[in-house]
């Protein structure tokens, strides 16, 4: 009887650790293709990597894309990664660890890049009057400037 017992013991924590070494840590993953491709890519300000790019997400949450390509006007977007019950504690140990079927969240992003615009003599006529009404402003504001005028 003490012979089946701890044969039965061992057998089940045979089983366990089996069954937790099949188990699939799903990733979350950041998929960035641009027309054209080769833009820079960062994520919260550090640059990971040039289009196009797959790039593994550490954590779940809303993070900051700017992809950027010379010659090309700047993207700036706001990505998320929410989370879902499948990945909220103490459900994300069963989900991630014991299944061994994960599946990986993919979030693609895919861009088409607009070619910049140089400014012309037409758009900074405002731009310079605007700032020639700051400077005769003074420390005190354009208001006073404004008053002043006819």
């Amino acid at each position: 009887p003490h012979t089946l017992t701890y044969l039965t013991q061992r057998l089940c924590l045979t089983a366990l650790i089996a069954l937790v070494s099949t188990g699939c840590l799903a990733e979350s993953r950041l998929v960035v293709e641009t027309t054209p491709p080769g833009a820079l890519v960062e994520l919260d300000w550090k640059s990971i990597g040039h289009t196009p790019l797959e790039y593994i997400i550490d954590h779940r949450g809303k993070r900051r894309l700017l992809v950027t390509l010379d010659g090309y006007e700047p993207v700036l977007r706001d990505v998320e990664f929410k989370s879902t019950w499948k990945n909220s504690f103490p459900i994300d140990i069963f989900t991630e660890l014991l299944n061994p079927f994960a599946e990986d969240e993919v979030l693609r992003v895919d861009l088409h890049l607009s070619p910049r615009k140089e400014a012309t003599v037409g758009d900074l006529v405002p731009v310079l009057e605007r700032a020639e009404v700051l400077r005769r402003a003074g420390p005190s504001g354009p208001n006073e400037v404004m008053k002043e005028q006819p």
